[in-house]
C-alpha cells in the first residue's frame, strides 16, 4: 500500500503490518512500530515520535492515528506520569546560613583527593597575541619586473 502524506511530503510504503519504509527529502527511513524503532534513531532514543513514525501511524490507523500516538510513545510523555512526578511538593533549598547539620558531620574531616602528577614539564597552551593574527611581511609581485620582493610603487622615470 502506498500513501502520500501531503503535509510533510513523506511517501509511506507498508512492508508488513507494523513495518514501513518512509521516503522523504532526507532519504529513506525504516519504521518498526512493533519494536518502536526508526532508522533516524529519534524514535529509538527519545521514545517520542519522529515524523517518520507519525507517517507510519497515519498510514496504519488512518484518521484514528491521533488516539494511537500515546500507545506507541513512552509512558513518560503521558499526562498521568507528569502529574505523578509533581504530586509531592518540592521545596527549595534554604540559604546555607539556615542549615543545621548534625555535629558528627561537622567534625568529620575529609582528606583531599589523591593527585597523580605527570612526569615532565607541564605543557601550557599559548594564547596568540593581538598582532599575531596578521601575517608577516608580504612580498608583492611587481608587475613590470615580474619578481618577488618588490613593493608595488611607481618608479620615477629618469
Amino acid at each position: 500500500m502506498t500513501n502520500k502524506n501531503p503535509e510533510n511530503k513523506l511517501l509511506v510504503h507498508r512492508i508488513d503490518e507494523d513495518t514501513f519504509t518512509i521516503t522523504g527529502e532526507s532519504g529513506v527511513s525504516m519504521v518498526d512500530l512493533r519494536r518502536k524503532t526508526c532508522s533516524c534513531r529519534k524514535f529509538d532514543l527519545d521514545k517520542i515520535h519522529c515524523s517518520h513514525a507519525m507517517a507510519a501511524l497515519r498510514s496504519k490507523f488512518g484518521d484514528e492515528y491521533g488516539k494511537m500516538i500515546y500507545e506507541y510513545s513512552s509512558s513518560y510523555y503521558k499526562v498521568e506520569s507528569y502529574v505523578l512526578a509533581y504530586a509531592d511538593p518540592i521545596f527549595p533549598v534554604p540559604a546555607e546560613e539556615f542549615w543545621n547539620p548534625p555535629p558528627e558531620i561537622l567534625q568529620r574531616r575529609i582528606p583531599p583527593p589523591e593527585k597523580k602528577t605527570k612526569r615532565g614539564r607541564k605543557q601550557m597552551k599559548r594564547v596568540p597575541g593581538v598582532a599575531e593574527g596578521f601575517s608577516k611581511k608580504k612580498f608583492n609581485k611587481f608587475s613590470l619586473r615580474k619578481r618577488f620582493g618588490h613593493k608595488k610603487k611607481k618608479h620615477a622615470l629618469q
